[in-house]
């Protein structure tokens, strides 16, 4: 039994071994699925990344440029998993998994990469600008930092840069050690010149040291140097202090060793071949006696000392091939002679030895360091750093020169001379003979400003200018273009300033040779003509130009234009005060050329505003004439006002043949166009102002103008001036006529042969013609109708009586002829009444009414003038019934509008009204005789309302009678008479009784013929 619990005992323990079994293999098949899908959403995440970086080519090549953390990351994930299921166990594999999952996961963020890139290219950006900035602004010591960045990397690159800055550092720690030792330890152990002794004994056993170790111990030499660059900054320490500091020595004899320790200097650094010691040296010698200056002898001592001093660096610089030591030189020496100046009283006195020598060290140093040096030094291409040094020193030179002497004029000429025989003797040198000849001109202009006048000093300027100019474009300077382009701009301003001057003057100086007009017009002709070289020469070398240079040669072509214009008005002033502003226009053409020729825009514009003191001239004209006659005016003001027109009407022709693509050829079209208006109408006002009775004819003879203009130009706004014009002259010609003037018949026979060419004419005329002349052609029609108004109411005044009437009447014939196509009139006129035919139309009834209209006006007498008017009355309805009897087109195209039958009412009407007038001029009979012809017309009204066709007329008939019966029973029995009363009635009833027994016949036959049909 205890054996079978013990093997009980086992199986439960097996069973428990194999659950548990179990149970961690489920545990590690869940985790590794997790894992499955860790892995498969991270494969997707980075897949989804490679296309976004295919869609996005520009991303993808910035993030070249960093490290691609999904890719690191994708890279290592195999090895960290493999190595996590080598050391650790299950739950540590899982928990180390799951956190380089979710590195990986934090790590592909996508925006991340590209925020990095945008700030670390900010900060580049922001780096290059302050770099480029701190270039620009200590551009001069560029080659100092240059040169201490070369020193440094050539001792790191030997691997003794920590030894370099710790030797350095020890340099200056023990100078300002030694200094303070002097002073303060050992104050009450030594004196004074105890002191200064033991300094100089320690400085020169530096020196020593120094030398030996430079000498003998290998690998030690830039040590030993800067121990020998230790010991002469520890000279002049020692020197300073038996000098001014204890005053034991006088200065000459503290100035003498000075001087000594630099050559010390000097010949140790040619000895052992150091910039160390040589920068010391410099520095030393040149900065230490500036301890001395108190306002004696030393001062002036000073400068021939920088002079041996510079001397002795271009030779060390030549030997150690290092520029810099000279360039470093000369503008250390720049500023210890600006320190100079504010020891000496300035300007120095008179002439004598002292002045002359120092006057000539300062010129000295200029043409030692800005020419001696780039001969013998700095052996290269000249290039803009290079130049720098040269120019501060010309800066400098000129501005010494004019602070301490008083012929500074003198000393710039002689000056100029010596540089323009440098520029001979060294003319195989290209480059430095240039910067020689720029020189020589910059010389020679400053001794201008000081020597000449201010009349002559523009010529020197612009002199000075061109030469420079030469030189930089011979040469291929851009800084000494840039010079010249500096003193061009002065000499102009020069030269328009005197002018100016001059002209303001209230008194001029005519004394001399030449008078001030002589003398003012050579100086701005030798300005227009050095301007002009000027821009040639700029034109010649235009491919070797700077992009900002084209910019200043299109400005000096700009200046060049007003230099012309301005002189041309100033000579012309000087001839003639009264006509000189006729020129203008010249002046403007000229200023246009040369728009033309080299696209100035200034000048274009330029030569527009010349035009505004012509309009002045002739507005100044008008105003001292106190008349706006042309005649009344001045000469000059006349030749301005056609000068102004001729030039303004020609402006645009001119553009389009030379100048088509400039930006004001629209503005000269349209200012021509407004000359082309103006034109037809220059005499008009004349011709209203002195001669009014003639304006018609000047009406026409303007539209005539105006239409051949419209033809030439082709604009519409001058086709619309002819039709104007046309329809203004027709007017005022009809009313010259009404008032019966000749020169309205005049200027109706001028109308009537124009208007006739055009009407008989326009078919045949080319097309441009019928465009501008269309409403000519349209409205010629109704002046023909004018003209014959015109001749009837003549013809009738001298035959028989003035009657507008018949000439209504002759209207109406006319109008219902030309409406027509069944005649050649009509036929004619078809085309031209076309957009009007209605009008036309509508005239026949007008003109049919005439006669009525003024029937009314006159009295109702038996007279020759009422005889004439029942005439034209009668040949009105006789005209009108046969128009209305026949078929006619006036009729079948308006007859949705006034019908046929309005239109038989209508004459009627008309009849009616006219026998009732008629009847009314016998006065005795008028009230019967009107009844009597009332009844008269019912009734034939009757019988011709048994046509089919005319039975609408029956209720005209009876409208009629009831007319006839109220006017006998309600107007006309209150003042008949008995006898009247008795005719009357009997009269009308016989007729009524007559016309009822035929007109019923006629029906019933009627009848009677419809029925048998």
């Amino acid at each position: 039994m205890p054996l079978m619990d013990d093997v009980a005992q086992l199986k439960a323990q097996l069973a428990e071994l194999v659950a548990q079994q179990n149970a961690q293999l489920t545990d590690v098949n869940q985790q590794l699925a997790k894992f499955s899908q860790q892995l498969d959403a991270l494969a997707q995440q980075v897949q989804a990344q490679n296309n976004n970086e295919q869609q996005h080519p520009h991303a993808r090549i910035q993030e070249r440029h960093v490290d691609d953390p999904s890719d690191s990351i994708v890279a290592r994930k195999p090895q960290y998993s493999s190595w996590a299921w080598e050391q650790h166990s299950l739950d540590a594999n899982h928990s180390s998994s799951a956190t380089s999952i979710t590195a990986q996961h934090a790590s592909i963020d996508p925006t991340l990469p590209a925020r990095k890139s945008a700030l670390s290219a900010m900060f580049s950006q922001l780096a290059e600008a302050i770099s480029e900035f701190s270039a620009a602004a200590i551009a001069p010591l560029s080659g100092l930092t240059e040169q201490a960045k070369s020193v440094y990397q050539h001792y790191q690159a030997k691997g003794s840069g920590p030894v370099f800055l710790m030797t350095l550092a020890g340099i200056i720690t023990l100078t300002l050690g030694f200094g303070y030792l002097l002073q303060f330890s050992i104050n009450h152990w030594f004196s004074e010149l105890a002191k200064a002794l033991l300094g100089l004994g320690v400085a020169n056993g530096i020196i020593a040291g120094g030398i030996f170790i430079r000498q003998k111990r290998a690998g030690m030499e830039d040590f030993g140097s800067g121990l020998v660059g230790l010991g002469l900054i520890l000279n002049y320490l020692c020197l300073y202090f038996l000098g001014p500091y204890f005053t034991i020595i006088p200065d000459k004899a503290c100035f003498g060793l000075l001087l000594l320790n630099t050559l010390l200097g000097y010949g140790l650094s040619f000895k052992l071949n150091t910039k160390v010691v040589a920068i010391v040296a410099l520095l030393g010698g040149s900065l230490a006696p500036l301890m001395l200056l108190d306002g004696g002898q030393t001062p002036l001592l000073y400068l021939p000392y920088l002079a041996l001093i510079g001397v002795c660096s271009m030779v060390q610089s030549h030997k150690l091939a290092w520029p810099i030591l000279i360039e470093t030189t000369a503008l250390l020496h720049i500023a210890c002679v600006q320190i100079l100046s504010l020891f000496i009283p300035l300007p120095l006195p008179g002439v004598g030895w002292q002045t002359s020598f120092a006057l000539l060290m300062v010129n000295g140093l200029f043409y030692l360091y800005g020419i001696a040096s780039l001969l013998f030094v700095i052996k290269s291409t000249i290039t803009p750093r290079l130049l720098a040094v040269p120019i501060a020193l010309m800066i400098f030179t000129l501005y010494t020169l004019t602070q301490w002497s008083v012929f500074a004029g003198e000393l710039f000429a002689i000056n100029a001379l010596l540089c323009g025989l440098l520029y001979w003797v060294i003319k195989r040198n290209k480059d430095i003979s240039a910067l020689a000849l720029a020189f020589a001109g910059s010389f020679a202009g400053f001794a201008a400003l000081f020597l000449l006048s201010v009349e002559l000093m523009a010529i020197v300027l612009l002199l000075e200018g061109l030469l420079l100019l030469w030189i930089g474009c011979k040469q291929q300077f851009s800084p000494i273009r840039a010079e010249a382009y500096v003193l061009l701009i002065l000499g102009i301003i020069s030269s328009f300033t005197n002018m100016f001057d001059v002209l303001t003057q209230p008194h001029y100086d005519n004394n001399g040779v030449l008078g001030y007009q002589a003398l003012l017009s050579i100086a701005m002709t030798l300005t227009c003509a050095i301007t002009f070289a000027a821009q040639k020469l700029l034109s010649r070398y235009q491919t070797d130009l700077m992009v900002f240079e084209h910019i200043a040669v299109r400005l000096i072509r700009e200046v060049l234009a007003v230099l012309y214009a301005v002189t041309l008005l100033l000579v012309s002033f000087f001839i003639t005060e009264q006509y000189w502003l006729n020129t203008l226009p010249l002046i403007s053409l000229l200023l246009l050329y040369m728009s033309a020729k080299h696209n100035l825009r200034l000048s274009e514009v330029l030569a527009w505003l010349a035009q505004l003191p012509l309009l002045g001239l002739v507005i100044v004209g008008m105003l001292d004439a106190n008349s706006l006659s042309f005649a009344d005016q001045a000469i000059n003001a006349k030749l301005a006002r056609i000068e102004l027109f001729i030039g303004l009407l020609l402006a645009y022709y001119w553009y389009k043949k030379y100048y088509a693509d400039a930006k004001l050829i629209r503005l000269a079209y349209y200012v021509q166009l407004g000359c082309y208006l103006a034109l037809p109408l220059l005499l008009l006002p004349k011709i209203v102002r002195s001669y009014p009775d003639y304006i018609a004819i000047a009406l026409w003879l303007s539209t005539l103008a105006s239409l051949g203009l419209a033809y030439l130009v082709n604009h519409k706004s001058l086709r619309y001036e002819s039709q104007v014009l046309t329809i203004l002259s027709i007017m005022i010609t009809a009313t010259l006529c009404l008032v019966e003037m000749w020169q309205g018949l005049v200027a109706l026979v001028i109308g009537l042969v124009f208007m006739g060419l055009i009407s008989l004419r326009f078919a045949h005329l080319p097309s441009k013609w019928q465009q501008v002349s269309t409403l000519q052609w349209h409205i010629a029609p109704y002046y023909f109708a004018l003209v014959i108004a015109v001749f009837s109411q003549t013809v009738t005044d001298l035959l028989l009586h003035p009657s507008w009437a018949l000439t209504a009447l002759i209207i109406c014939g006319y109008f219902s002829v030309i409406t027509e196509r069944n005649t050649r009139i009509g036929q004619h006129f078809k085309h031209a009444l076309a957009p009007s035919y209605s009008l036309a139309y509508s005239a026949i009834f007008i003109c049919a009414l005439l006669p009525i209209v003024l029937h009314h006006e006159i009295q109702l007498t038996l007279s020759l003038q009422t005889l004439l008017t029942n005439l034209a009355e009668l040949g009105v309805l006789v005209l009108l019934a046969h128009y209305l009897l026949s078929a006619r087109l006036g009729v079948k195209v308006h007859r949705k509008i006034v019908t046929y039958s309005a239109l038989k009412w209508a004459w009627h009407s008309l009849l009616v009204t006219s026998y009732i007038l008629w009847s009314y001029q016998f006065s005795s009979i008028a009230a019967a005789m009107s009844a009597v012809l009332l009844v008269i017309h019912a009734s034939i009204l009757m019988f011709i309302s048994l046509r089919p066709q005319q039975a609408n007329l029956v209720r005209l008939a009876a409208l009629l009678f009831a007319l006839a019966c109220i006017k006998v029973i309600f107007v006309d029995m209150a003042s008949f008479e008995l006898i009247q009363k008795i005719v009357a009635f009997i009269l009308i009833g016989i007729i009524l009784l007559t016309v009822a027994y035929f007109y019923q016949k006629a029906k019933n036959n009627q009848t009677i013929e419809n029925l048998t049909i």
